[in-house]
């Protein structure tokens, strides 16, 4: 695994950044948060579009820029420096699973649409008695002639609000294995769909919807029925991967941000950063920014390739969770007074750091699947060689 960029990424890198920099401003993420907004700004939406960002690992042929998904890693890191608003993740969510298991119809269609920005997207799938054990969802998708009457719950879904279609995974009634798990294409207009938001800490648009008898058409089905399982197990890894990316992206901001702070504030005539227990934490933030970055460089750079990652995956996940949290916990007590302010902003990185520790999976779920490749046959196999080169 080289982790030196390409002078075309570099390029992409830098051209992302200033984008963010100058259309993702402090005030905008602020609003955005605000009780009355939907989370969503249509005119960043649309930039966003236009600047080619929603489409870079989508393939060309359905009119994507046809980048590979580390290429999309780096625009997650930029990301996170900014606190890109959520409908970013969760509409590419939508798009690796129609990527997966898609009709070519399909791909052409909604890939097209996402690359265009002309729709927003995301995946149900989490259900408030199961939010990862596929065995034990209860959405039920009974089949009377060529129509689908879906009823259930699902729980902690992103943008439910904005998107359509609402990818909705569920199981042909009478089907117990998990390998019969269906994605539905759901308008949450339709009669029989109700949509009621969750009070986050990391004041994202999460919901919980209900369904109700909605009656949906062949059409309506994603891919082919009972064969979605592979294909949403794949998209969740792709998305895990490059959330430790955007996690990353905070991490660099925060520390960055505390640097500057200790080495402004003064306290007896000179800056707190020349003190040396300031010194030692930064030197611990340091070390979970830069640890969390190679963990997370190695999963996506793993499945960019074509590689095994579940263990990469959850390695990165369960330490940028940790990592996080406990740099914006660092960060606030560094900056005394000023980090408990909400006029420092610093609490917006430290209500994200929340939210993503929860997504996709905790830290402790994580750690439960490394054990579980730590003592299956796979853990006994021989090891290739790995040659690292890396560049700050």
């Amino acid at each position: 695994m080289n982790m030196t960029f390409t002078e075309e990424q570099q390029m992409l890198q830098s051209s992302v950044r200033k984008f963010f920099e100058k259309e993702v401003p402090i005030d905008l993420v602020r609003k955005l948060q605000t009780p009355d907004s939907t989370g969503h700004s249509q005119e960043l939406w649309k930039k966003l579009s236009d600047g080619g960002w929603l489409s870079i690992a989508i393939p060309e042929k359905y009119n994507g820029a046809g980048g590979t998904l580390f290429d999309l890693g780096i625009v997650y890191e930029e990301s996170g420096k900014v606190l890109l608003p959520t409908t970013y993740y969760s509409t590419l969510l939508a798009s690796f699973l129609i990527e997966e298991i898609g009709t070519e119809e399909q791909k052409a269609k909604y890939l097209s649409n996402i690359a265009f920005g002309k729709i927003i997207s995301t995946i149900a799938y989490m259900e408030p008695q199961a939010i990862h054990n596929t065995n034990c969802y209860q959405t039920v998708a009974r089949k009377v002639k060529d129509r689908y009457y879906l009823t259930g719950t699902k729980s902690f879904i992103q943008n439910a609000h904005l998107a359509d279609p609402l990818i909705v995974m569920a199981r042909t009634e009478d089907e117990q294995t998990n390998e019969g798990l269906t994605a539905f294409l759901v308008n949450p207009a339709n009669e029989g769909v109700e949509i009621k938001q969750h009070s986050t800490f990391g004041k994202d648009r999460q919901s919980l919807v209900t369904f109700t008898e909605v009656e949906l058409g062949q059409d309506e089905v994603l891919g082919e029925p009972e064969q979605a399982l592979e294909g949403l197990e794949a998209a969740i890894k792709k998305a895990t991967a490059l959330q430790t990316m955007e996690m990353v992206g905070g991490m660099k901001k925060v520390v960055q941000s505390t640097v500057e702070y200790v080495s402004q504030r003064k306290q007896f005539g000179v800056p707190i950063g020349s003190f040396q227990a300031v010194q030692h934490h930064l030197a611990d933030l340091a070390t979970y920014r830069d640890g969390s970055e190679l963990a997370a460089y190695q999963a996506v750079s793993n499945l960019a390739e074509g590689l095994a990652a579940d263990r990469e995956v959850s390695i990165a996940k369960a330490f940028a969770s940790e990592s996080y949290k406990t740099i914006t916990v660092m960060a606030h007590q560094l900056w005394g007074g000023m980090g408990y302010a909400t006029e420092s902003d610093l609490f917006l990185w430290s209500n994200r750091a929340k939210a993503t520790e929860l997504s996709f999976g905790t830290r402790d779920d994580h750690l439960t699947q490394i054990m579980k490749w730590m003592t299956s046959n796979q853990a006994k196999k021989p090891k290739t060689k790995m040659e690292v080169t890396y560049s700050i």
